[in-house]
Formats: structure tokens, sequence, C-alpha cells
């Protein structure tokens, strides 16, 4: 089979599923040999067993590739699902959702896409808002699964792993059934020079599970990856009936019983929706935990668009004996919170502008509007320092036209912006107004007022160095340069050392005897002459007394006498034989011995 091209890239690769050649478990292999001589055909086997391992009760952060809302995030995200992306491609698949010898699921007719014999995912990503769900860490395994599926699975001892815990009616309504769970993962392959896009690098294939409930606005969630594996108890085979197009349904909270869900009937949708996918026609019904409609508020800036879709019949908990069914716990292989801002995405504020006629204004006088000038000016009344009142114009900045620059700046205060505009004839106060707001916003904030208080004192301190560099270029004629804010920067030190240690070398002073050496040299205690006269140090006996020699005090020593040895050359010492005989000798004779003296050297150390 020949290996496919990787795409190139900007372009992805979609597969529904990659399923490993061997799931996760214990493995036997056999080898048998058989060998024929003389008519016997005598076997030999061999057993050895192996284990495939993959990750089954927590997935560890190195395998978590991205994760989409990103972790701890806060932004608009109550219209995007949830979903995370995964580094080992056929994670999903490779544990079985249904415990083994389980009945093959049921046919499904309509419309419906068909149920997968093998290959559904063992695992499903749920978001959960605060105040709906447990979080427990470090649990024993048996304490967090149902006794028939523990035992289904093996009853695998001293197993430990966090769990989410929540109402089992939640549960039920947010848990995609046996034939969402196939749309709801898949494997992607990416370019792996594609860093927009292979943000985690590897070979390019990632697993992706998606979640399939939105987040409600103004909302803390927290999204799961839970595991499946055996919880044929809770995966249903359909999921709900909906209509043709998908649609959404709150959740079912506790204590929902039939006289709870026939309430619902009745109520408005919650705010927080599931998405399911369509088989059948919708029933309009709400969330069982809403009762009315909250009052719809009017925002300041002007909503957004509504969506309106239709509703679904929830499914309901089981109940015994008219009693809710206890929580539901899951195996949480890991998770991560993030926050939905609720509204205030681009398409919200920029409607939010529009409706604001404080902002804009309108051109038309209307109630409730400002009367603008053709100019965009709005006329309002003005106290000036003297308390005496004025009519000025006032222009913001978002006018649908365009403006050339204020080429009249920088201003020290807000009146210097002040002027008479000439398309109306009026005073237009529209940057003074800018200034004023930049200066108290500026003042506002205190990283700024400590940015101008820094400023201020090394303009100071630049001021300062100014001043004694000129005092300093008055006395000593240092070449210091002519522009000042060169001069401010440059290395002052060593120039006027330089400078200083110049002008005093050309004065030629005279040379000082700092230790008084002159006048002390003449002193009788260091007459070397008169010390030896005084002292007797020139005599023989002086000499023999003290033991040194008489050059050094001073008296004269005649020379020792040479030996007399007659003049030769190289020539003439090759040409004695003899002695060239006896050097050889010698020089053998010297390195025996050296050879003697080493090798009894190595015996004393134990050397070999």
């Amino acid at each position: 089979m020949t290996q496919p091209s990787p795409p190139p890239k900007g372009a992805i690769y979609l597969f529904d599923r990659v399923q490993p050649p061997l799931p996760g478990g214990s493995y036997s292999v056999t080898a048998t040999t058989s060998v024929s001589a003389a008519g016997a055909a005598p076997a030999f086997q061999q057993e050895r067993f192996f284990d495939v391992v993959g990750p089954r009760w927590s997935v560890p952060q190195a395998m978590v590739a991205a994760t989409f809302p990103p972790r701890n995030g806060l932004g608009v995200y109550e219209d995007m699902l949830p979903h995370i992306v995964l580094n080992r491609r056929t994670l999903p698949w490779e544990r079985a959702l249904v415990p083994p010898g389980a009945p093959p699921p049921a046919a499904v007719t309509g419309d419906a896409a068909p149920l997968l014999a093998d290959g559904v995912p063992w695992v499903a990503l749920l978001l959960f808002e605060e105040g709906e769900y447990t979080l427990l860490r470090d649990q024993p395994l048996e304490q967090v699964l149902p006794v028939t599926v523990f035992q289904d699975l093996g009853s695998p001892a001293g197993i430990r792993c966090d769990a989410v815990e929540a109402a089992a009616a939640l549960v039920e309504s947010i848990l995609p059934s046996r034939q969402e769970l196939q749309l709801l993962a898949h494997v992607r392959w990416v370019n792996v020079e594609d860093r927009e896009v292979a943000t985690a690098g590897g070979d390019g294939y990632f697993s992706v599970v998606v979640g399939n409930r939105l987040p409600s606005p103004g909302a803390r969630c927290r999204a799961v990856l839970v595991s499946l594996e055996g919880r044929s108890d809770l995966v249903q085979e359909n999921p709900p009936p909906v209509g043709p197009d998908a649609v959404v349904v709150g959740p079912v909270g506790p204590g929902a019983g039939e006289a709870t869900a026939a309430a619902a009937r009745t109520a408005a949708p919650a705010p927080s929706p599931v998405v399911h996918a369509p088989a059948a026609p919708a029933v309009a019904v709400a969330s069982a935990a809403t009762v009315a409609a909250p009052p719809a508020a009017t925002p300041r800036f002007g909503a957004a668009p509504a969506i309106t879709l239709p509703a679904v019949t929830p499914r309901l908990p089981a109940t015994v004996a008219g009693r809710v069914a206890p929580p539901v716990r899951l195996v949480a292989l890991t998770s991560w919170q993030f926050t939905s801002a609720g509204a205030g995405n681009f398409q919200w504020l920029m409607q939010g502008l529009a409706h604001d006629n404080a902002l804009f204004g309108a051109v038309v006088d209307a109630a409730g509007s400002l009367a603008l000038t053709d100019t965009g000016h709005v006329p309002m009344t003005l106290q000036d320092r003297a308390g005496v009142e004025e009519a000025v114009l006032y222009r913001g900045p978002l006018v649908p036209f365009p403006l050339t620059r204020d080429p009249l700046g920088p201003y020290h205060s807000a009146d210097q912006a002040r002027r008479v505009s000439p398309e109306v004839g009026a005073e237009d106060i529209s940057y003074a107004a800018a200034f004023e707001l930049g200066r108290l916003l500026g003042a506002a904030d205190p990283k700024c007022a400590q940015a101008l208080m820094q400023w201020r004192r090394e303009a100071y301190r630049q001021s300062a160095r100014g001043s004694t560099l000129d005092a300093m270029a008055a006395r000593v004629a240092a070449p210091l340069p002519a522009a000042a804010a060169e001069r401010l920067y440059t290395p002052v030190a060593p120039l006027f050392a330089v400078t200083a240690a110049a002008a005093v070398t050309k004065s030629n002073p005279p040379i000082a005897d700092a230790y008084g050496l002159a006048k002390v040299a003449a002193a009788p205690g260091l007459d070397a002459v008169a010390l030896a006269a005084a002292w007797g140090l020139a005599t023989p006996a002086a000499r023999a007394l003290i033991g040194g020699e008489a050059g050094t005090l001073g008296a004269v020593v005649a020379a020792p006498a040479l030996t007399a040895r007659p003049a030769t050359t190289l020539a003439a010492a090759a040409a004695d034989l003899a002695g060239m005989a006896r050097l050889t000798t010698a020089r053998a004779t010297a390195v025996e011995r050296a050879a003697v003296s080493s090798a009894a050297l190595s015996t004393r150390r134990g050397d070999t």
C-alpha cells in the first residue's frame, strides 16, 4: 500500500476514525515448530504474553495538544462548542464503549445516521456550568463506577482516578447517545510545517473530541473529558427526537419528575443549550428547571440579533418509588475551566455604537436625541473660567467624513486647544475636550503617573549634569561636543582626565623628591666609605667575620686565576678517537643505569 502524501500547508485531511490494530488489553503469542525425523514429527511450542496499554483512567497533559476555549480563557464563547485536540490519533477508539458480549445496537430507521457496530468513541466531552457539578480528586475506582460496570471492566484493584459528579437528570440530558458519539470525534491530518495548525508538532495526526453543549453567556464553565467505557447504563442508542435542523435544549435540573416535566412544557428554553443530532420533528418543550421566562433586559448599547431555535423534549431521569435517581459519577480523564463573558463581540459592540445617540447623535432633531449640524458638531453651553456662559460647538472623533490632523500641538493646557472653527464661525472645543479627557485618564492611571514622575526626575538630573559640564568646560579646555544633546551622553570622566594630564605635562615642572633622599644622601651613616673605615670592613678579618664577599662592601677583589687551556676546534675533538670511545662508553653506562633504576622503581610500586 502506497503511503499517501501529507497535506500541503493550510490544508487538513479529515478522517471519521482511526482504530488501533490492537485494542488495549493482555495478549499471548504462541510459536509452534514442527520437526520431522525418522518418521516422527515432534512439535515444539512456546508461549509469550504482552500487554497493549494506553490511557484509561486519565489523560496526561503532555498528550493534550490544544483546548478550545483555552484553559482559564475569558471571551465570547456562547455560540462555540468546546473541543479538545489530542496528540494520540487513536485514543478515542482504543477501548470499547460497551462490554464484550453485549447485544448489537438496535436498527435505526428514518433519516438518522446508521449506528456503527464498532469504532464508537469511548470518550465524550461534557460541559458543566458552575454549581452543576462536583469535581472529585483521587477517588478509588470502585467508588466511581457502579458495581456491575466495575465487574465488567475486570475489577481492577488499586486504581485511583478523578471523577465528576452531577445530577442524574443533568447527565442524562447532556450525555451524547451512541449515534451522536460517532459524530463528535474525528481525526485531522495536517502538515507538520504548518505551525498555525500543527501547534504541538509530531507527525501531523490529531484526534479531536467535540462537546455538544453551548456555554451560557456570563457563565463559568468546566469542560470534562469523561470515560464511557462500559457505561451502557447511561449511553442511549438513539438521540432524543429533534427537528430537521440542529436544535438546543436546556438541562433538566434535579428533582424533575412527571409533574415538573409537565410544567416544563410551557416554560421558556434554558439559556445553556445542548446540541443534538437531527432525527425527527421537534416538540416544543423547555427545561424542567425553568418555570417562567425572565424579563428581557434592555441593553444600553442595543441588543444583538436573537437566534430562535425550536425546543426539544429532554430526557427525564428514571424514578424509583417517586424519588429521583442518585447523582451520577463519571471518570474524568482531564478537564479545564473557562468563562463565557456573554455579549461583547464585535457585532454586538458595533450595533451598540449605532444605537447610542449620546455618542453619535442625529442630524434630525427628535425626542431623546441630539440635533447635529451638517458638520457633525453638537451645540452646547460652556461656562468659562470667569463663570460666563457661552455657546460652543463640540464634535467627537466618530464622524462620517475624513478629518485633518491638528498641526498646532503639543499643548500644555486645554485652553490652548480652544479655537474658532472656520466651518461654522463659532468656538470649537473638540480638541480642548480631548486634551482634558486624556489628562484625566493619565492622572487616573498609576503607571502613567509613575512614568511621568520618572521622566521629570530624569529631566532634572540631565539639567544638573549639563550645568556641571558647562562649569568644567570653562576651566578645562576639554574637546566636548558642540550639541547639548550629545554632550549629555558623552563619557566626560576619561576625557577630562586625559585633558588634565596633558596640561600638567606641558607645564614641565621640576621633578619632585617626595621622600627627601637627596637631602639625607650626605648623612654619615649612609656613606659607604666612612662606614668601611669606621668598622674596619676592608680588612680580611672583617670579611671572614661576616662571611661575605669583599666586593659587597666596596673592597677591591682580585679575579681568580684561570686554568690555561689550549685552543681547539670541533674537528680536532672528533679526531680524538680515544676520547670519543670513552664518551660513548660513559653514555652507554649512564643509559644502562637509568634503565636499571626505572625497573627497580616500577617493582617497588607494584607495576607490571
